[in-house]
């Protein structure tokens, strides 16, 4: 005999749920993948904000500070300026070299200044995914006929240095 149109076939196995349990075991594993785009995506942009702060703090040391209290608080305004938390700032230096690079309690016409910034970024705390705690920054610039004050104690620190 042969096999027609109304020959019966053996039943296929029923897998409707097939689709939703595949969904539930690769569901986290997109997630943390989403999440983790989207963290270092915003901490590549707390980095390049920071650069760009640091940046213009060294200018503006190598034309001259003074006043400390002044400086930091301009320092914190640009953070907020630059979409960052103000009160993720947890160290502000600045320190003036000689030509040759040596320390120096002044700054000297022909000398350079540091200054290095340690930030805490915001975090999304998602597990597996290492994100640094501090983020720090540094520049250095020649100085621009500058002399005045010693302010190479011109420092800032906020809280444990986590």
């Amino acid at each position: 005999m042969s096999a027609g149109f109304g020959a019966h076939r053996p039943p296929e196995p029923d897998d409707r749920g097939a689709v939703a349990v595949e969904f539930a075991l690769l569901l986290p594993l997109l997630m943390m993948f989403l999440f983790g785009v989207i963290q270092y995506g915003y901490g590549l942009y707390q980095v390049q904000s920071l650069t760009s702060v640091v940046g213009d703090a060294t200018q503006e040391a190598a034309t001259g500070i003074d006043d400390c209290d002044r400086f930091t608080t301009g320092l914190t305004r640009s953070l907020g300026g630059g979409g960052l938390d103000r009160d993720g700032l947890r160290r502000i230096e600045v320190n003036w070299l000689t030509a040759d690079g040596q320390p120096s309690s002044t700054p000297s016409r022909l000398g350079q200044v540091k200054v290095t910034l340690t930030y805490r970024p915001f975090k999304l705390g998602i597990p597996f995914l290492p994100f640094p705690d501090l983020i720090t920054r540094s520049q250095t610039a020649a100085v621009q006929d500058v002399t005045g004050p010693d302010l190479s104690g011109c420092l800032l620190e906020r809280g444990p240095a986590q």
